[in-house]
């Protein structure tokens, strides 16, 4: 399946709404219509349907729509604690979920949640591999931000894959290459192995990029990547044309008599 739909949300204002892009047809289209704060939409496997967040209640609380706005939202998980939508399995079985230290995973349809992992510090950024067997996820752990990889569906190890820095995992569709954004924003990819083991090479550097910087710890991912990792997608923060300075002369009737 070709991509032909981005969705997104503005994070700079007090209220949000969900929209998508037609890449087809070269339209947006607004989801949502809340006076609350929504963002980090999810795409279902099958693109016909959204996962987001909004504080619509005491917490930030998980909501699921039909991509064409057909029916209404529908709450699919509500707790005292704020959580963000990560990821959602390709088999559509399992939606992974963060809450500041801690990575969960929600069944559907079903909807029950199950803690999958408890970092020492703050993760973020979690995404299943193609294959569903591993996560790759961002922790801050060491004091810095890193590119961390876990088995699922239980979290019996751990591989540090990026080695100076590393934020915003994803996954190549063949699962056999991992990409990331350095501490400089440099887009990074390393090699992996998802079969019967994990491992994974060293990173190299792709190229440069000058995404615009996280509003808030809500913002989880500010680019995505082609199925074959040729193409990608980054929210860019574009520098406005600078105003030219001001030049001010003082006593400048003084200088018409030379």
């Amino acid at each position: 399946m070709s991509v032909r739909r981005i969705a997104w949300s503005d994070s700079l204002s007090l209220r949000t709404d969900i929209w998508t892009y037609d890449l087809q047809g070269n339209a947006a289209k607004r989801l949502t219509f809340s006076t609350a704060f929504l963002a980090c939409p999810i795409w279902s496997p099958d693109a016909q349907r959204l996962i987001y967040f909004s504080n619509q209640t005491r917490g930030n609380d998980l909501y699921l729509k039909d991509f064409d706005g057909a029916h209404e939202e529908k709450l699919i998980l509500h707790t005292d604690s704020d959580q963000f939508a990560n990821d959602w399995s390709r088999d559509a079985k399992y939606i992974l979920y963060t809450r500041t230290s801690e990575l969960w995973v929600l069944t559907y349809p079903e909807l029950k949640s199950s803690l999958l992992l408890k970092s020492p510090s703050i993760v973020a950024g979690a995404q299943f591999s193609p294959n569903g067997k591993w996560v790759a996820y961002a922790s801050n752990e060491t004091g810095k931000w890193e590119i961390y990889v876990t088995s699922f569906p239980g979290a019996r190890g751990k591989w540090q894959v990026s080695s100076s820095g590393g934020e915003q995992p994803r996954w190549r569709a063949d699962g056999k290459e991992l990409f990331f954004l350095s501490a400089d924003n440099t887009m990074m990819a390393a090699t992996v192995t998802t079969e019967t083991n994990f491992d994974s090479g060293k990173p190299v550097a792709l190229f440069q990029t000058a995404p615009r910087q996280p509003s808030s710890s809500r913002d989880q991912f500010v680019y995505d990547v082609s199925k074959d990792g040729q193409r990608f997608l980054i929210l860019t923060q574009v520098k406005q044309a600078g105003t030219p300075p001001m030049t001010v002369v003082l006593n400048w009737t003084a200088k018409l008599n030379k």
